[in-house]
């Protein structure tokens, strides 16, 4: 069986991680690594003699499917390069503007893309709960959203935590923007019922925690989902990875995946 090659795009955290998911997996061939050193510790072992390198179109070239986890401001170029090579590219890189998200729908019209926020099918799952109990709870329930991280995640809110409060002002026919409320100098601070207030904690190496609350006068409803291990992540990407090499051109999702999907949702 012909193994399918993945070039990974960054040596960071998450690229590390995913440089040992592929050696792990018998199914899977590291392609190439885009960085200007090597990745350390094990790591560098899991990457064997896969060709690391600044050249992004070497790095392309030498692959069936990308998996981005850099930065944002490398996703323009990311996204420049995969247009012109026509490979398949997973994004996983969080904070992304609606800039950067407008030049990845452009793309999607040629190449298969995957971009997601969390990789995670748990949460993929959170995000459906999310919605059903938007739907039952009736306007006497305000929600909250809670995340915690390691004290070096950058962005804050998490993309997650964005994600889940999309989800959640999307079934209840709301504006995000009108109703998201976060103040770092106050946590949990509210101006309106309608309000979908986030509280962010950066502590230790935790690698993920979120949870929805939804509180009236009389109870309390908590979803939660926590990450043991940033491995979850990494497995996710390449199951997205391997999936989407059998779809069309098109932007695609956790949804679209969990649902089996063969069309993009138009992000």
């Amino acid at each position: 069986m012909q193994r399918i090659k993945i070039s990974v795009l960054g040596a960071g955290r998450m690229g590390q991680e995913l440089i040992r998911a592929v050696a792990a997996n018998p199914e899977l061939q590291l392609g190439a690594v885009w960085s200007r050193r090597r990745p350390s510790a094990n790591a560098g072992t899991a990457a064997g003699s896969a060709a690391v390198s600044g050249d992004l179109e070497a790095v392309l070239a030498a692959c069936d499917v990308a998996v981005d986890f850099t930065l944002p401001a490398a996703t323009p170029r990311v996204l420049e390069s995969v247009g012109r090579s026509g490979k398949p590219l997973v994004c996983g890189v969080s904070g992304l503007g609606e800039d950067i998200m407008a030049r990845m729908r452009a793309t999607s019209s040629s190449v298969p893309l995957f971009y997601d926020r969390n990789m995670s099918f748990g949460v993929a799952v959170l995000s459906d709960l999310v919605r059903r109990a938007g739907a039952s709870l009736g306007p006497e329930f305000v929600a909250e959203i809670r995340e915690t991280h390691h004290v070096h995640k950058v962005d804050a809110p998490s993309g997650t935590a964005l994600k889940l409060g999309e989800a959640l002002a999307e079934i209840r026919q709301q504006d995000f923007g009108s109703v998201f409320r976060y103040d770092e100098s106050q946590p949990g601070r509210r101006t309106s019922p309608d309000d979908i207030v986030f509280t962010v904690r950066r502590e230790g190496e935790n690698p993920g925690e979120h949870a929805v609350v939804f509180q009236s006068e009389a109870e309390e409803l908590q979803l939660v989902h926590k990450v043991r291990h940033r491995r979850v992540f990494a497995i996710g990407a390449l199951r997205a990875a391997r999936w989407l090499l059998q779809q069309q051109p098109g932007l695609y999702g956790m949804r679209d995946l969990a649902a089996g999907g063969n069309t993009g949702h138009g992000r």
